[in-house]
């Protein structure tokens, strides 16, 4: 494998944890918000601006797996073994997520 390839990947694993768990994190506190409806805007809008944001915020997730899949991670090969296995929770905490046990 190519010295540029190993290190954009090794860079991927690095980063992919936290931006998975971060989107899972804000997925989840924003779709479990209560959705506030003013005088001004009409019901049927605030329902449905809230649910084209979740999917918003699933369709990122699922980039940051397919990401993950390019990148072919989790590598047993890269260093970090613990690192590795939290990318795999992660990563299968967000296929639950996205309804891909």
């Amino acid at each position: 494998m190519p010295e540029i390839e190993m290190q954009s990947r090794e860079a991927i694993a690095d980063f992919l944890p936290r931006a998975i768990q971060t989107a899972l994190d804000s997925y989840q506190h924003f779709s479990e918000a209560q959705i506030t409806v003013t005088d001004s805007t009409p019901c049927s809008k605030t329902f449905k601006a809230h649910h084209d944001a979740c999917k918003v915020a699933i369709a990122h997730i699922e980039l940051l797996i397919k990401l993950a899949r390019w990148a072919d991670l989790p590598d047993p090969k890269l260093e970090d073994e613990d690192k590795q296995r939290m990318l795999q929770t992660i990563i299968e905490n967000g296929n639950r997520v996205l309804g891909r046990e």
